[in-house]
């Protein structure tokens, strides 16, 4: 299987135990991880934007497939929420059309597919689209998201990134969320006594490509 770099919008380590996970917890335990760090407000495509370019900056391709974390890496796309509806393999609208088990397994399902030939860049949107105004259902879109993980792992994926590219929702604003995310990787982090900031996430995911696949 080729690396994948997975980010989840909208999760914190704070609910693993409270959600009583069992698959994020124990990677946490066996791979490196570390804290995502970005400052409020924090939107989903402005995020993603920074990944993808490996800067901070604002430059926004019409095409993601042209972003240059994209063009070194050769990833396949799946639902990358820079525009709406998401872009890629798979697409949904970011409203609450679609059930957080519905994408997320759809997510998992194309990912495991598409990644027995190709890098994978990859996001699932559910907490973010969901708690902002319910926070009720956070265990269940937790337990969700855990156990289809634990399916990608079985599934052979081997050389991973997961992260969120922000903490939980705090309000109903699209921007409001904790500042930290989280990242569970089997590629170190740069700065063991640091946060890791957006853009080094795509630089992490090229190193990590170029590290697996030796080019």
């Amino acid at each position: 299987m080729y690396p994948i770099l997975l980010g989840i919008n909208g999760i914190s380590y704070g609910s693993f135990t409270e959600c009583e996970l069992n698959v994020l917890p124990r990677l946490m335990n066996i791979v490196d991880r570390g804290v995502v760090e970005n400052k409020k407000p924090q939107y989903p495509d402005k995020s993603w934007w920074t990944i993808l370019n490996m800067e901070p900056t604002n430059n926004t391709p019409s095409d993601p497939s042209l972003a240059p974390l994209v063009k070194l890496t050769r990833a396949a796309l799946i639902n990358i929420p820079v525009v709406n509806p998401t872009y890629g393999l798979y697409s949904i609208k970011l409203d609450q059309g679609t059930s957080y088990e519905e994408e997320v397994n759809n997510v998992i399902g194309a990912l495991i597919k598409t990644a027995a030939k190709a890098p994978v860049i990859a996001a699932i949107t559910a907490p973010d689209r969901f708690l902002h105004n319910n926070q009720s259902i956070k265990c269940n879109v937790y337990s969700v998201i855990d156990e289809a993980i634990g399916s990608l792992i079985n599934g052979g994926v081997s050389a991973f990134i997961l992260f969120s590219p922000y903490g939980e929702p705090v309000g109903p604003n699209e921007g409001d969320h904790e500042e930290y995310g989280i990242y569970i990787a089997t590629i170190s982090r740069p700065r063991h006594y640091d946060t890791v900031k957006l853009y080094e996430i795509g630089m992490l995911f090229r190193d990590l490509v170029e590290s697996t696949l030796g080019v």
